[in-house]
C-alpha cells in the first residue's frame, strides 16, 4: 500500500504518530511518503540543524520525508498562528495534488486543515482518506476562549462535518470523542478508537533500565509537570494547590515552554511560593532522563466538557515511565488512571481536590513503586504502540476497500 501521511507536526518534534510508526509501516512492506514542515514546536523556533527552505527531501530508513516551507509561529497572535496552519496546508495541498498517486491519504495534524487536502485528493484524484481526530473542533476553540456564537466557529463546525462525511475512515483517541461524533450524525461504523501511545517507548525502556525507578526516600517529594504551559493546561490552580505545601515535604517543578509561562512565573513570584520551580523546554530525546528523577508526574487540563472526554498525551508517556501520577483532568483520563491503579485523581481547576489528592499520595509514599508498576503494566497492555498499531492496520485496510 502506498500511504501519503500529512502532518504539520513530525519528528524530531514530539509527534505521537511520527517516524517510528512510518518506519514500522515501511518494514512491513508499505510505501510511505510524509508531507510536513520544518520542526519548531513548541518553542516557535526552528530546531538546531534545520533551516527553513522552500522544499527539502530526506530519506529516513525508507520513509520519504518532504519538508515544506510554512510560516513559523508560536505566539499569542491568532492571525499569526492561523497563517502558520494555512500556509502549511496550501503548500502540502499543492505537493499532494502533483505527487505520485497514493492508495490512501492519512490526514493527521492539524486534523481540520489537513482534512482539506484529504477532501480534495478524494475529489480530484479519487484517493480515499483517513482523518485522525486529535482535537475535537470547534469544541477545542471554545475551550480556549473563542465565543460560542462566533460566525467563524459555526463555519469551522460545518467544515469539520464535511470532512467527517467524506472521510473513508475516522480515527479518534478516546471513547468520548467517538460518542461525540456519533451524536453529530457520523456513522459509527467508520469511527475507530485507536489510543495514542508514547512514541519514545524504546527510550523510556532504556532509561528505566538505568534508573532505580523509586522514590527519593524521606526528603521532599518531587512532583513534576512536563509539557506545554498554555491556557488549555490552566496550571495556576495546580500551582496554588501544590504551592500550599511545605518545601520540605513537596516541591513542584514545571518543565517546558508556552504562551502562559511568563505569566505563571510572575504569579509564583508575587504569591511568594518557595517550593515551585520552572525549567526550560527539554527536547524529547532528553526529557525522560529528567522525568526518571521525579517521584510523581502531574497532569492537568482546564475544567471543560471537551477535556473530560479527551486523553492528554502525557497520560501515555507518564504511565510508560512507571511513575505514580497525580491526574487532574477529569472524565475519561481520570477513569483510565483508576483502572490502572496508578496514582490519584483530582478534579481539574479544583484547588481543594488537588491538595487532597497530593495529601493522599504523600500518605502512601511506600506504595509509589507499586503504583508506578501498575501504571506501566496498564500502558503496555492497553496503550502501547504494539497494541494500537494493529488497530491502525485495520483502519488502513478498511479505507482502501
Amino acid at each position: 500500500m502506498r500511504i501519503l501521511f500529512i502532518s504539520q507536526l513530525f519528528d524530531p518534534e514530539y509527534s505521537i504518530k511520527g517516524l517510528a510508526l512510518m518506519q514500522r509501516l515501511v518494514a512491513e512492506g508499505h510505501q510511505v511518503e510524509v508531507l510536513t514542515t520544518f520542526p519548531n514546536y513548541p518553542t516557535g523556533k526552528v530546531f538546531d540543524g534545520y533551516s527553513v527552505k522552500f522544499r527539502q527531501v530526506d530519506d529516513c530508513s525508507g520513509v520519504r520525508v518532504i519538508r515544506l516551507w510554512s510560516h513559523i509561529s508560536h505566539s499569542k497572535s491568532k492571525l499569526s498562528r492561523a497563517w502558520s496552519y494555512l500556509s502549511f496546508t496550501l503548500m502540502a495541498l499543492f505537493a499532494s495534488l502533483f505527487s505520485q498517486k497514493p492508495d490512501v491519504v492519512y490526514a493527521y495534524h492539524p486534523q481540520s486543515t489537513t482534512g482539506l487536502i484529504g477532501l480534495l485528493m478524494k475529489l480530484f484524484r479519487g484517493v480515499p482518506f483517513i482523518t485522525d481526530v486529535q482535537d475535537l473542533w470547534p469544541d477545542a476553540l471554545i475551550a480556549t476562549g473563542m465565543r460560542k456564537d462566533s460566525m467563524l466557529l459555526r463555519g469551522i463546525g460545518h467544515w469539520c462535518a464535511l470532512v467527517y462525511k467524506h472521510a473513508s475512515q475516522i480515527v479518534v483517541l478516546s471513547e468520548g470523542f467517538r460518542q461525540a461524533l456519533i451524536n453529530r450524525g457520523v456513522p459509527a461504523q467508520k469511527i475507530h478508537l485507536v489510543y495514542n501511545w508514547c512514541p519514545e517507548e524504546q527510550r523510556i525502556a532504556a532509561v528505566l533500565e538505568q534508573s532505580a525507578n523509586s522514590s527519593q526516600g524521606d526528603g521532599a517529594a518531587s512532583f513534576v509537570y512536563a509539557g506545554n504551559l498554555g491556557s488549555a493546561q490552566a496550571l495556576t490552580t495546580m500551582i496554588k494547590a501544590l504551592g500550599s505545601f511545605d518545601k520540605n515535604k513537596l516541591t513542584f517543578t514545571l518543565i517546558g515552554g508556552g504562551v502562559e509561562k511568563e505569566q505563571l512565573k510572575r504569579f509564583v513570584a508575587e504569591a511568594g511560593y518557595n517550593n515551585i520551580f520552572f525549567s526550560d523546554y527539554v527536547p524529547a530525546t532528553q526529557i525522560f532522563d529528567v522525568l526518571s528523577t521525579a517521584d510523581v508526574l502531574v497532569i492537568h487540563l482546564k475544567d471543560d466538557d471537551l477535556f473530560r472526554i479527551t486523553i492528554p498525551s502525557k497520560t501515555q508517556s507518564s504511565m510508560a515511565m512507571g511513575k505514580p501520577i497525580l491526574m487532574a483532568v477529569g472524565g475519561e483520563a481520570n477513569q483510565l488512571l483508576v483502572k490502572a491503579k496508578g496514582g490519584e485523581g483530582a478534579e481539574p481547576e479544583d484547588q481543594q481536590s488537588i491538595q487532597q489528592a497530593a495529601v493522599r499520595l504523600l500518605a502512601i509514599r511506600q506504595t509509589w513503586p507499586e503504583l508506578g508498576h501498575n501504571a506501566r503494566i496498564f500502558y503496555q497492555q492497553r496503550l502501547s504502540m504494539d497494541v494500537n498499531y494493529r488497530k491502525l492496520l485495520t483502519v488502513l485496510a478498511g479505507a482502501t476497500k
